[in-house]
């Protein structure tokens, strides 16, 4: 659907903003951090409109091969920049967790090592097991929210009292999107979504909702991305002008179908070696607004190149092809 594609490309945008507003150190007012929300649903209403399931394994190779290539490549990079130009290197354990994947599972002292986007794996790896798990409950929505809601807790309450901020925040409040959108993409390939009242569906309600807040926990930010695709899918994008709409979604699409490598890859040249340039080809020890936005344009520039080239060069590789 051409529609999800184009939500994709309004999520990297959203997070681009996030990270250059960070750079800048304005005020976070448009939160473009629900991007990765946005991507979280995303995610679980692709997966469950996919007929393409034929077991765990072959499930969890296909999307490993997807994904991870990119990732160990950017990974590579972005370790040896660290270590050879920024002066940063990074230790061997850390190397071997953020290889791994799992480095947001080991606490806030990795989950934000090498490039503070690299999070975003551990939770993608982590969704790819839950759907395996959670798959069969798709014919029984009640029991797959009373799953998603036992998950999404217990995550949220190990990272509270674990004290780590980083890891509760980042990854654990984000779960209960997916399950979200495994029951949009149930309701978008049957046409309905019928969640029989009962035990299950009161349970779900009471561990998702009334548990966390006996402490203070809110899953509030899937509820926030809900709200933008659907205000961009069902109030925005039907409006849009002939000379305005093809346009802006063919745009979206194409920054779609490179979100993967624009949310791997911009991060640290937008901040870090934005800072970098600018300070040793132009001598700028404290650079202002001005050069910094400049230098987060050329970031840009070259985060789409390199996208772009990395995305083709992968697609030549046969067995990569195929993931």
């Amino acid at each position: 659907m051409t529609v999800l594609d184009e939500l994709k490309g309004l999520a990297i945008v959203l997070i681009v903003l996030y990270h250059a507003g960070g750079v800048l150190v304005w005020n976070n007012y448009l939160h473009g951090d629900i991007g990765v929300d946005i991507f979280v649903i995303l995610s679980g209403l692709g997966l469950a409109l996919s007929p393409n399931y034929r077991g765990a394994r072959a499930f969890l190779a296909r999307r490993v091969l997807r994904v991870m290539p990119t990732y160990w490549i950017t990974l590579t990079l972005y370790a040896v920049g660290g270590a050879l130009v920024l002066q940063q290197p990074d230790s061997t354990f850390d190397l071997v967790l953020h290889y791994l994947g799992i480095h947001a599972w080991c606490g806030d002292a990795h989950i934000f090592r090498i490039n503070d986007s690299f999070w975003f794996i551990t939770l993608i790896l982590t969704l790819y097991v839950l759907f395996c798990v959670t798959r069969p409950l798709l014919e029984r929505p009640a029991h797959l929210l009373l799953a998603g809601a036992g998950v999404s807790t217990a995550a949220a309450f190990g990272a509270f009292f674990w004290n780590q901020p980083a890891l509760f925040g980042q990854l654990t409040l984000r779960i209960p999107g997916f399950f979200v959108g495994m029951l949009l993409g149930l309701a978008l390939r049957t046409g309905r979504l019928v969640v029989p009242a009962g035990a299950a569906l009161a349970t779900a309600g009471f561990v998702l909702i009334y548990v966390p807040y006996t402490r203070g926990i809110v899953f509030h930010p899937p509820a926030a991305g809900l709200a933008v695709m659907g205000v961009y899918a069902l109030a925005v994008r039907p409006r849009l002008p002939v000379r305005i709409g093809p346009p802006l979604g063919r745009g979206l699409k194409f920054l779609g179908d490179h979100s993967l490598e624009i949310f791997l890859i911009h991060q640290p040249l937008l901040r870090e070696y934005n800072r970098y340039a600018l300070n040793r080809w132009f001598h700028l020890a404290d650079p202002g607004p001005g050069a910094l936005i400049l230098g987060m344009a050329a970031g840009l520039v070259v985060t789409l190149a390199a996208s772009v080239m990395l995305r083709r060069w992968l697609q030549k590789v046969p067995f990569l092809a195929k993931g």
